[in-house]
């Protein structure tokens, strides 16, 4: 007979009055075992809900708490913003069968796998990390799994709208918010703060240089590229795109050549668009005028080398003719004539010595000649010898191509006009730069003329160059470059393209050279930005714009058609 039996039966054999007594006292003793486990329960609600209070207050910025500044573009769109997210974990030693939550959490935690989760939620520890920046959605999603020993923890976070869109020149932050890299780590204490940073760059122009260049890309096989667009007054970046590129948002796992900045910090030696910048250097200092007559069809000897043109000319040259043409042989008799103190003294007031002060740590240095003899002094005037990043070359030839006044380069948006003190070259000089450098675009002999774009009179100079390679240089590996500069008769905007190892396609009949890799690709970026720029087409042959880029030369119209052999 069980215990309950027996209990009945004695309860049965119990007088009445007795009976009622005993079962009044048992009902007693359910009604305190009840009262303690409501109780209980009470408490236990009390004690989560001031947990949950305690972890709320912890990780949601409280009024005192100061929230990173926004980064906007010119125009007030958000580049990098603060959003709340969540921070989850797990307890290994919580959960009860880590291959059954493994398949449940890989439902939603779709960029890890299954087994990636399954070793985690089986290390000997207490914190295993699944995600540090989970959305508050995918949060939720994950709660409704109902997985026991998974938690989160709510916190700020940087994002990046944009993605891919000016990720070498936002940077990023650590997992503390601290600014690591570009203009995040240059302006840690200003958006620490709390402040917004208004930069200078356009993102829908940014878009459209990034298109365009990546295209360039992909069409010539090449292995990366970059763009500059600068306005040449105010020397404001209004867009800067190295490729290839990542998103900002996963700044932690990118690879090395993805996070190089090829445009302000690659080093290359750029061909002959210096041959600019040797040619305002000569007609600055006296040495030479536009008309002055070059030989160039004599051999030119330097040390045991040789110094020759792509194309040999059968007739000298004047000093105009040697950019329009791009004559190696005639760029360095010029900066042969000048010498190594006039040449110096130019490079180093461009600001070519040292690096530029673009708001980003992630810079190069230019590299210098270890002895600056003749054949150096040669060799620079065009493009090889000397390296400098693509912000360099594009801030001198706004100075040069420009008002002549020293051009510094920078990322923030201005409000007022830029402090200029240094004048480098007259505006004689610079106006008679832009007629040249219109000409190389417009000119049958001209090496860009695939940059030629109606009505925004575009002027500019290619540059082809092969790369340093161990002890010497690699003639399957080239920098093509076309530096550029619109509208000609009212200078306001540099246009900087460079593709990085191209190689020749049938429709450039194998050539790979920046007549038709880089010049094109400049002026399709030119036509479709110039409108939003307020830049708008004119009458190319209206005769103030004629007068604005005449150049005393009657003979390069008449007789430039006899040296056509590009």
């Amino acid at each position: 007979m069980s215990i309950w039996s027996r209990l009945i039966r004695l309860i049965s054999d119990m007088p009445a009055a007795e009976a009622r007594r005993v079962a009044a006292t048992r009902l007693g003793v359910v009604r305190i075992f009840a009262l303690c486990c409501f109780c209980a329960i009470g408490l236990r609600v009390g004690w989560l809900a001031f947990d949950i209070s305690n972890e709320a207050q912890a990780y949601t910025p409280s009024i005192e708490q100061v929230i990173r500044g926004d980064i906007l573009d010119r125009n007030g769109q958000v580049m990098a913003t603060t959003v709340p997210v969540f921070e989850l974990y797990a307890d290994p030693n919580e959960i009860l069968d880590p291959r059954e939550a493994a398949i449940k959490l890989a439902t939603v935690l779709t960029d890890m796998s299954e087994e990636t989760i399954y070793t985690r939620l089986t290390r000997k520890t207490r914190y295993a990390e699944l995600a540090w920046r989970l959305s508050p959605k995918k949060y939720a999603d994950v709660l409704r799994l109902g997985v026991a020993g998974i938690h989160g923890r709510r916190k700020l976070t940087r994002a990046y709208p944009n993605a891919m869109a000016a990720a070498h020149l936002l940077g990023g932050v650590n997992k503390d918010g601290k600014g690591i890299a570009g203009i995040e780590h240059n302006q840690n204490a200003l958006l620490a703060s709390g402040e917004d940073l208004s930069l200078s760059i356009d993102l829908n122009i940014q878009a459209i240089l990034r298109e365009e260049i990546n295209s360039q890309i992909e069409l010539f096989e090449a292995i990366g590229g970059a763009g500059i667009v600068q306005d040449i007054k105010t020397g404001e970046i209004i867009a800067m795109v190295s490729l290839p590129d990542y998103d900002a948002n996963h700044i932690g796992y990118i690879a090395d050549d993805h996070r190089f900045n090829r445009a302000a910090k690659g080093l290359y030696e750029l061909g002959s668009t210096f041959k600019v910048i040797n040619t305002a250097m000569a007609l600055e200092s006296g040495v030479y005028a536009e008309t002055d007559m070059i030989d160039v069809v004599s051999t030119l000897r330097v040390g045991r080398h040789i110094i020759g043109d792509y194309h040999p000319e059968k007739t000298n040259l004047n000093v105009s003719e040697v950019l329009i043409v791009s004559s190696n042989k005639g760029s360095a008799r010029i900066a042969d004539a000048m010498g190594a103190d006039i040449q110096k003294h130019y490079l180093n007031q461009l600001g070519l010595f040292e690096k530029t002060s673009l708001e980003i740590p992630e810079l190069g240095a230019p590299l210098l000649p270890s002895r600056w003899g003749r054949a150096e002094v040669m060799t620079i005037s065009f493009g090889h010898g000397m390296s400098v990043t693509p912000v360099h070359l594009t801030s001198a030839i706004a100075t040069a191509a420009g008002s002549g006044m020293l051009i510094t380069p920078t990322l923030i948006k201005q409000t007022a006009p830029a402090e200029i003190n240094v004048q480098v070259f007259s505006p004689h000089t610079t106006a008679k730069i832009r007629a040249m450098m219109r000409r190389v675009v417009s000119h049958p002999r001209g090496t860009a003329n695939k940059a030629d774009i109606k009505g925004y009179l575009v002027a500019g100079k290619t540059g082809t160059s092969e790369k340093i390679s161990g002890n010497g240089y690699d003639s399957k590996a080239n920098i093509t470059s076309f530096v550029s500069v619109f509208p000609a008769h009212d200078p306001k905007y540099v246009v900087f393209t460079m593709i990085d190892e191209p190689k020749g396609q049938k429709h450039s009949y194998n050539y790979a050279t920046a007549g038709w890799v880089a010049a094109p690709v400049a002026g399709r970026i030119i036509h479709r930005i110039a409108p939003m720029l307020g830049v708008h087409p004119v009458d190319e042959n209206a005769p103030e714009i004629r007068q604005s880029l005449m150049l005393d030369l009657p003979e390069l119209e008449q007789e430039g058609a006899k040296h056509a052999s590009f």
